[in-house]
């Protein structure tokens, strides 16, 4: 693969997280959703296209540099997306808490007391002792 095809394969790439990073930024979430989509088409075709231009990788600091860069660029948009997924999860539990699952039984029915951590019942037998 000539060098030409690896700049553009490089810009069309790092214009494609420009896009998804402001979408992020301003927080339009249907912007995400076309960003991360179209980013997700340009990295499969990066992705094929890499081992053949691995040997002008080799060959120039600047183009390993770049991928350096858009890679640290990646972990950064990951970040912030779990993040804003961290955010909305528990704004929805705050709106919504009875979309919360339950780790234990719940607190009502026949037993009050919670089936977890507690002391047994008193059998009735022994309710005080005398010496």
């Amino acid at each position: 693969m000539n060098a030409i095809s690896l700049q553009s394969q490089l810009s069309q790439f790092e214009s494609q997280l420009a896009f998804l990073s402001d979408a992020l930024v301003q927080h339009r979430p249907t912007e995400v959703l076309s960003a991360a989509s179209d980013l997700q088409v340009v990295a499969v075709a990066l992705s094929a296209a890499l081992p053949k231009m691995a040997i002008g990788l080799k060959n120039s600091n600047s183009d390993q540099l770049r991928v350096k860069a858009i890679a640290a660029k990646l972990a950064s948009l990951r970040e912030v997306l779990i993040r804003q997924n961290v955010g909305v999860k528990l704004a929805l539990t705050a709106l919504m808490p009875a979309t919360q699952t339950s780790t234990y039984a719940p607190q009502t029915g026949l037993s009050v007391r919670g089936p977890y951590g507690s002391a047994g019942r008193q059998s009735g037998e022994f309710k005080a002792f005398s010496i």
